[in-house]
């Protein structure tokens, strides 16, 4: 019987609910419920029917965001047609989408990328690394009154509110795995710090020399994984022997703190 199951689980998926289902297992649910283990009895949005809508309404069309949720609450009631209905109005769906604890959201990332690892795991290898890079880049937001009261300008003092986004990519499959989300002013080398829990123990950190830094690379070190950093030329890298720059092209090079 678990073999069959097992069988079936690794079959070739003939529906979009099938491929979706492939990631988002009962395990990958029971994990993101256990998160928040207190949770109000039989609310009108459970947490299954909101994070499949709110897939669903990634790809569905419509003049308005009221017509793409229809849409795409209508998906889950065909797919799951024996379950409780959820709410009918988007405004409902807004506020129980706002009350999801973000570690509850954390939790079903995390389930995600496991079942991702579990798939698709030696065609996400390299040479026996994962290669992730890491980039990020500065936002501007619409000039609303909340976005202006909570995110600072990064440039002129007229200029709008910026949001940064840090974000990791599997470089072979373009897929992007994990990211962090802070002000226009944020420091992005402090953000891979903070996702760099979200790799495997086989990833390989590719970054530009914006993330140049020794207590960055230490950071990375620590956590047991592996870096290839683009150097600045204004960093001074040491040898053990004085060599000739003038012909010296490769070799072991040493950087320190300070």
């Amino acid at each position: 019987m678990k073999a069959a199951r097992k069988l079936r689980q690794w079959q070739q998926p003939q529906s979009l609910l099938e491929h979706i289902r492939q990631f988002l297992t009962p395990q990958v649910w029971k994990q993101a419920r256990a998160a928040v283990p207190h949770r109000p009895a039989q609310p009108r949005w459970d947490l299954q029917p909101l994070l499949l809508v709110l897939l669903a309404m990634t790809w569905t069309t419509g003049d308005s965001q009221a017509e793409r949720f229809q849409t795409a609450r209508g998906f889950y009631v065909v797919a799951y047609e024996a379950r409780k209905r959820p709410g009918a109005s988007l405004q409902g769906f807004q506020k129980a989408l706002s009350h999801i604890p973000l570690r509850q959201l954390k939790a079903f990332a995390q389930g995600v990328r496991h079942q991702i690892r579990a798939r698709f795991a030696e065609r996400l290898l390299v040479d026996g690394f994962e290669p992730m890079g890491c980039d990020g880049s500065r936002l501007e937001c619409p000039r609303s009154a909340e976005l202006e009261a909570r995110l600072r300008p990064a440039g002129k003092t007229d200029s709008a509110p910026t949001l940064w986004v840090t974000a990791f990519v599997h470089l072979g499959t373009g897929l992007l795995w994990s990211w962090q989300l802070g002000p226009g002013t944020a420091d992005e080398r402090l953000h891979l710090r903070r996702l760099l829990a979200t790799l495997s123990p086989t990833a390989l950190v590719v970054a530009d020399a914006a993330y140049m830094g020794y207590e960055l690379a230490w950071a990375i070190v620590e956590t047991k994984r592996s870096f290839l950093l683009r150097m600045s030329s204004k960093l001074d890298l040491y040898t053990l022997e004085q060599v000739n720059l003038e012909t010296w092209s490769e070799g072991p090079v040493y950087y320190w703190p300070q």
